[in-house]
């Protein structure tokens, strides 16, 4: 491997890790060391394995298709595949994750010393520096990977290595194996970072590309060890943030809000300038994921309509619709975010096992039959928040680690190969028997 070629590694590994570290993400391992005490180390390994473990995933069957996002939606038709695609772009993009990543660095940075500071104007601000940072797409990863991933990175070091050296506590409590391993899965799941993976891989590639990996083999071994070097540097970073809940285990009770925990971390460990620390590093891990979802996002819809409108046009536009959206605040973001994340997210993890295990899967029908499966009960799953459906969801195997749609999606899918099966091998012996008599 050359000079430059481990130097492009390292910056899109880089990008990839602040990309996926959202400030979101930055809430749940403490938590999860704090219910687990000296139980972490487990039930954060299960949660590592299903966040950045499963968007490494995606983002490496996106690679080796060599279409993109559209290679593992296409056997689903082209229609769906485009509603599925777009629906995610729009969800990931100006309708709920952007807007919400304006809101969250607003009440980490701002309010808390400048609580007289109008949001609207914070937020203007936030947004012309993500369009700015955007404007030259080619240089979005690079920027992020040179720029703000050794900034977060940073922070986060000074904040685990105090917390290793000067412990806050000892870890008094031990959940249950269980308990350990279903609250790191649920946590991981919940952050639905597969979703993201699928926007963002349309930046990394693009920037492969412009960094003269044309074929699908050498991107393939450039996602593949860039993906390695970000769930590397994540892992040692969720680790520590785990370890940090762990530690005060003893002090706090498994009902205290995780934003309060963060906290109460940060000021036990830093003190009151410590909040200075994580404001930055909130406003800076709300910055990248905001900068390449908003790039990723213009990107997508540029190529669905072929060029007629331009990536500029789409990031500019895109950006005054995060803009409005992010004045309803995180409160109302998630809840309109919640039921429709709740419908596409099964599908789109289905849709990547299922990319990774093609040459073992016969047919497009059982691609089809199984997504059928998975959306009727996902759908289910979200209408049954809010109203009574006439399935009990609650019934459903792994329903308590939020995997309920894996059982029918398999059964679905099952029907769809024995269905298409049965129908090939009559269309044989009918064209056997034509071809006897002729």
């Amino acid at each position: 491997m050359s000079r430059t070629d481990t130097k492009n590694i390292s910056i899109i590994g880089f990008a990839i890790f602040a990309m996926f570290f959202g400030a979101g993400n930055l809430i749940f391992p403490p938590y999860l060391g704090l219910q687990n005490g000296r139980s972490w180390f487990l039930s954060f390994l299960c949660f590592i394995i299903m966040d950045i473990g499963l968007s490494l995933l995606a983002l490496l069957v996106v690679t080796r298709t060599g279409k993109g996002t559209e290679g593992i939606t296409e056997k689903l038709g082209k229609l769906p595949s485009i509603l599925i695609l777009s629906l995610n772009a729009v969800c990931l993009g100006p309708l709920i994750a952007i807007p919400r990543t304006a809101a969250t660095a607003y009440e980490f940075s701002i309010a808390p010393f400048f609580p007289k500071l109008d949001t609207k104007i914070f937020s203007l601000f936030f947004f012309l520096a993500v369009v700015l940072f955007c404007l030259k797409q080619s240089k979005v990863i690079d920027i992020i990977g040179t720029v703000f991933a050794p900034l977060i990175l940073a922070a986060l070091l000074i904040l685990i290595i105090k917390g290793i050296v000067s412990p806050l506590g000892v870890m008094e409590i031990q959940s249950a194996a269980s308990s350990a391993v279903r609250g790191g899965i649920n946590a991981g799941y919940q952050t639905m970072d597969v979703m993201a993976a699928m926007i963002f891989s349309a930046s990394i590639l693009l920037t492969i590309k412009q960094k003269g990996y044309n074929d699908t083999k050498s991107q393939f071994k450039v996602i593949s060890a860039a993906g390695l070097l970000a769930t590397l540097i994540l892992f040692v970073v969720y680790g520590g943030l785990a370890y940090l809940g762990a530690t005060v285990s003893g002090q706090f009770s498994a009902d205290i809000d995780r934003v309060a925990l963060l906290i109460a971390i940060v000021k036990a460990l830093l003190g009151e300038s410590g909040m200075i620390l994580l404001g930055v590093l909130v406003c800076a891990a709300c910055l990248t994921p905001a900068i390449g979802l908003l790039s990723s996002s213009a990107s997508f819809f540029e190529k669905q309509t072929k060029g007629k409108v331009s990536y500029r046009t789409l990031v500019f536009g895109f950006a005054g619709i995060s803009y409005v959206i992010s004045n309803f605040g995180i409160t109302r973001i998630l809840a309109l975010a919640s039921p429709i994340l709740n419908i596409l997210y099964p599908v789109l993890v289905l849709l990547v096992i299922m990319g990774w295990m093609e040459k073992w899967l016969p047919n497009a029908a059982v691609y089809r039959s199984a997504a059928s499966g998975t959306i009727v009960v996902s759908t289910l799953s979200a209408i049954s928040e809010y109203l009574p459906v006439p399935v009990h969801i609650a019934g459903l195997p792994l329903y308590e680690y939020g995997f309920q749609w894996v059982l029918p999606a398999a059964i679905c899918g099952l029907m769809g190969y024995l269905f298409t099966r049965e129908r090939t091998s009559g269309q044989r012996r009918i064209i056997g028997n034509i071809a006897a008599r002729t």
